[in-house]
């Protein structure tokens, strides 16, 4: 069944690229965390970018996979680092963003703070999202499953690949920057309502 989904899916993936490679990445970006929280990324997408790379040595789910889900949990971890709600966030989000910067995986590292608030996981959706559609504007394919330093070097276009990541990182970390401090300021007035 994970077969049959995967052969479908990467067909689909295919059809987007070649008409609009723009759309195929924002669609991607888009449901890329849905995929990983509702299973289908491991049953289906992954082995997809795996043999991609196996063949190719780069995948454009491969770089979608960094900047959608790599850099945007790394985003939100380094607001939390940064900004948190309160301090004992910090100590959960440093290792998060260390192993996903570092190694290029441990995107479950940005869960309890998109689980716990509704305009992050907005945010983590939203920055995919600008990731994807970078990734596909630049024509990016690229590595997944290394470190973030790397990525941009193993990649068709180093450049427009780091552009992507930076983007990806920056949009989760401003908005879960300021949904913490908004979460902050709310809290010291007495007026949490989120």
């Amino acid at each position: 069944i994970a077969l049959s989904a995967g052969e479908g899916i990467r067909t689909l993936i295919e059809t987007l690229v070649s008409w609009s490679p723009v759309m195929a990445g924002l669609i991607a970006g888009l449901l890329i965390w849905p995929a990983i929280i509702g299973g289908v990324y491991h049953a289906a997408i992954l082995p997809i970018v795996l043999l991609e790379m196996e063949t190719t040595s780069n995948s454009f789910l491969g770089a979608v996979d960094m900047v959608g889900l790599v850099m945007v949990s790394a985003g939100i971890t380094l607001a939390n680092m940064i900004a948190p709600r309160d301090k004992g966030e910090a100590a959960v989000a440093a290792p998060g963003f260390a192993m996903n910067m570092g190694f290029g995986t441990f995107v479950e590292a940005a869960y309890p703070f998109m689980f716990s608030n509704k305009l992050v996981f907005a945010g983590a959706i939203a920055s995919a999202g600008l990731g994807g559609m970078l990734v596909g504007l630049f024509g990016v394919r690229g590595t997944a499953y290394v470190p973030s330093f790397v990525g941009p070097i193993t990649s068709n276009n180093t450049f427009g690949f780091l552009i992507s990541m930076l983007a990806s990182l920056l949009c989760s970390f401003l908005i879960t920057f300021f949904v913490n401090k908004m979460y902050v300021y709310r809290s010291a007035k007495g007026t949490i309502g989120m």
